[in-house]
């Protein structure tokens, strides 16, 4: 008996950086918000405990941060809720405490995100994948800095202005860790595929907004399902602007394999394994 082989193949699917450019991919607001749904309920139970060790992580470091700065988190959110005893010194805090968290929390980011691609592109994930974002620790953490500043920066100016390039950059953090691209590239990339999409993109993102309004009306509930349905909407749109590289392993049959008898049917080669570049 010989056994051959395993052949590794790779294909693409969806667009490419040079045609998301260019504005040649196809992004339409209501099938990429009616797929993300689906996919959402197919895979809500092995999604939702990561998008909750996030969410409760950058809580936690988001608390952190206010303790050493003014000794206590609770100064400041009594501060915002009676509207009293707000110094420029607490909002500072909490500006801070907001900026390091995002940062800090990236290579957990980078994990929910890459499994939200996963979906994209029809594979499964289990909560433990988080911990593949750990994989671009340092890329990860460069991306959300420069990321964390341009919107920082961004809404200092106007609010508005933060909003729009926290959607124009939403892709840099999936481009450093599945095209491997730099970061400064990554921004720009995200940036000018935004710029060439950006009517279909607002209406997504509006949508999205209004969900999160909702979920926060309904005591933080809505979240359970708005959460995983945000960064699945976010793999789609990342899959039909700048595509997405599987690498599959094919293990074929031994020469002594023979083919089934009475007309059933032939083998064919075993996928052991379908991943991106990520």
């Amino acid at each position: 008996m010989s056994m051959k082989e395993p052949i590794n193949r790779s294909f693409h699917i969806g667009g490419s950086i040079e045609k998301a450019l260019k504005g040649e991919v196809e992004l339409q607001p209501v099938t990429v918000l009616v797929e993300a749904w689906k996919i959402t309920g197919k895979n809500i139970f092995s999604f939702l405990p990561a998008v909750i060790c996030l969410f409760l992580a950058q809580v936690a470091l988001l608390l952190l941060g206010l303790e050493v700065q003014l000794g206590s988190p609770t100064v400041f959110f009594d501060a915002f809720i009676t509207g009293q005893g707000f110094t420029a010194e607490i909002l500072k805090a909490g500006f801070m405490a907001n900026f390091w968290s995002d940062v800090l929390i990236a290579p957990l980011y980078a994990g929910v995100s890459l499994m939200a691609l996963n979906h994209a592109v029809g594979l499964p994930t289990k909560p433990s994948q988080i911990v593949k974002g750990f994989s671009f620790t340092l890329v990860s953490l460069i991306t959300m800095l420069l990321l964390s500043s341009i919107q920082g920066l961004g809404s200092s100016v106007f609010p508005l202005i933060g909003l729009f390039l926290t959607m124009a950059l939403s892709m840099a953090i999936l481009l450093v860790c599945e095209k491997k691209v730099s970061p400064i590239k990554a921004i720009q990339y995200s940036f000018m595929a935004t710029i060439r999409k950006v009517l279909p993109m607002t209406a997504i993102y509006i949508v999205i907004m209004l969900m999160f309004f909702i979920s926060i009306a309904t005591a933080g509930i809505g979240l359970i399902w708005t959460l995983p349905f945000f960064f699945n909407v976010k793999g789609i749109i990342y899959r039909n602007m700048f595509g997405v590289t599987l690498q599959v392993t094919s293990v074929a049959k031994s020469d002594d394999e023979q083919p089934p008898q009475d007309g059933g049917e032939p083998p064919v080669d075993k996928i052991d394994k379908d991943v991106f570049n990520a």
